[in-house]
């Protein structure tokens, strides 16, 4: 192992938690290694801050599920792949049709039309800077890496075959924890830009690991040398990763990178 991509939320943390003392401890211990820690997260920048400064992780920072590859350490972005204006409109247009919440990035800044409970627990968590747009779509649409729809989780499944239905194959449809849905293009994922960290770092794919818990994770833990999920992970994910190891809420990440390097 050279390099480790790790999802944040439910994978490294419960979502609002920052990392156990363990936890910390683990990483380093790869770290002193020569490991390279990569997170890898549907988060923006900003929303990763205080994992990152938690774990002293300052490796390239993957985040909007792929869309974006920057700096750990300054932001300065390494790559970027937005949606195109008319797919943002697209986008905010069959949420709308099923009558969903949806909102979009300008860097770390989120924006939505109307603030409602999950916008404000959102926000609030991860301390996030927004704008509250009713005229969303008539903002400048160019930079933006991804539309996220907040839903029913008990209607999730349901929601998602009848918006991927709707949605042009050039965008992706992906979860990334229960409730969350978000669209992004085909051709920004997790595991496309973990190919470019690791060729940037040079870094051959059989010493890549890549550990994450839902189907934003999936074709970055298929990629990776060594596909590893968490025992809460999805069920489509646990079927296609090489190795599951323990829960999230048990340090799943720290026991599994203890039995490597203790």
């Amino acid at each position: 192992m050279k390099l480790l991509a790790l999802d944040i939320d439910d994978t490294l943390v419960m979502t609002g938690k920052l990392p156990s003392e363990r936890l910390k401890k683990a990483v380093r211990l790869a770290e002193d290694h020569g490991v390279t820690i990569v997170l890898a997260t549907g988060r923006g920048f900003l929303g990763t801050q205080k994992i990152r400064e938690s774990l002293s992780a300052y490796g390239p920072l993957i985040h909007y599920g792929g869309a974006v590859v920057s700096d750990g350490r300054t932001g300065e972005h390494l790559y970027v792949n937005y949606l195109r204006p008319e797919d943002v409109v697209t986008a905010i247009a069959v949420a709308d049709s099923f009558g969903i919440h949806a909102q979009i990035y300008e860097e770390d800044t989120v924006v939505f039309r109307q603030e409602n409970a999950f916008t404000k627990q959102y926000t609030g968590i991860l301390n996030l800077p927004f704008i509250v747009d009713p005229h969303l779509l008539y903002r400048p649409l160019d930079n933006i890496p991804k539309v996220l729809y907040a839903v029913d989780p008990a209607k999730e499944t349901e929601l998602f075959k009848e918006i991927r239905a709707l949605l042009p194959k050039h965008l992706s449809v992906l979860c990334s924890k229960p409730g969350f849905i978000e669209i992004g293009s085909i051709s920004s994922t997790k595991g496309s830009a973990l190919e470019k960290v690791a060729a940037m770092l040079g870094i051959a794919r059989k010493d890549v690991t890549a550990i994450g818990d839902n189907t934003l994770d999936l074709d970055m833990i298929e990629w990776a040398g060594t596909g590893v999920c968490v025992a809460n992970a999805n069920a489509l994910v646990k079927e296609k990763a090489d190795l599951i190891i323990g829960s999230c809420e048990n340090d799943g990440v720290a026991e599994y990178l203890e039995s490597i390097f203790a």
